[in-house]
């Protein structure tokens, strides 16, 4: 009988345990990185005209604070720096923008579904000029977050997302991006 009742509380308090992460209250900090897993087609346009496609090889770091408003619901802030390079031309930018992410069920590996917007500017430079741009992205998709304790979780998601970077010279030059992105985060969870 004192094994069964010591089973019982210790898978009690693992569930206590796994779904206090999530909770209402609670804030988070992740920070995630495509890992140069993105494959990208963008698609330059002049005056809503088509110009040419291009592949581009980037980094990407989406550093990111979060307040659960709702068991499961947090809403946050995300930062997305970027660096790019195709050819000879390299590219920074910096957006900043809200996101929303929702986990489900009470295990310690918690599927989740989340979106987000951004906005900022873009800086790109070759051997003879620089030039800049505002620039917005969205994004959406899912993954899982994988608790290794109460206050820490390895997240792994698969997102689509795409964006619009226009030149500040003439905003007739737009340049679109969409892709796909395999994401792997660290998360820490007060």
């Amino acid at each position: 009988m004192k094994k069964i009742l010591l089973t019982v509380l210790i898978i009690a308090g693992m569930a206590i345990n796994s779904s206090a992460q999530t909770e209402k209250g609670k804030v988070f900090i992740m920070g995630s990185s495509d890992l140069s897993l993105t494959s990208t087609t963008m698609t330059l346009e002049y005056d809503g005209e088509e110009m040419g496609d291009a592949d581009l090889s980037s980094f990407n770091f989406t550093p990111t604070i979060g307040y659960f408003v709702a068991d499961g619901l947090a809403l946050g802030l995300s930062f997305n720096i970027e660096n790019s390079k195709q050819d000879d031309i390299t590219s920074n930018s910096l957006l900043v923008g809200p996101m929303a992410r929702y986990y489900i069920g009470s295990s310690n590996v918690k599927p989740f579904v989340q979106a987000g917007y951004y906005f900022g500017s873009q800086t790109e430079e070759n051997d003879v000029d620089e030039s800049k741009a505002k620039a917005t992205a969205w994004d959406i998709g899912g993954g899982a977050a994988v608790f290794i304790n109460e206050f820490a979780s390895i997240d792994f998601s698969l997102g689509y997302g795409g964006g619009t970077v226009t030149s500040k010279e003439d905003e007739k030059m737009k340049l679109k991006v969409k892709g796909l992105a395999v994401n792997v985060g660290f998360s820490l969870y007060f």
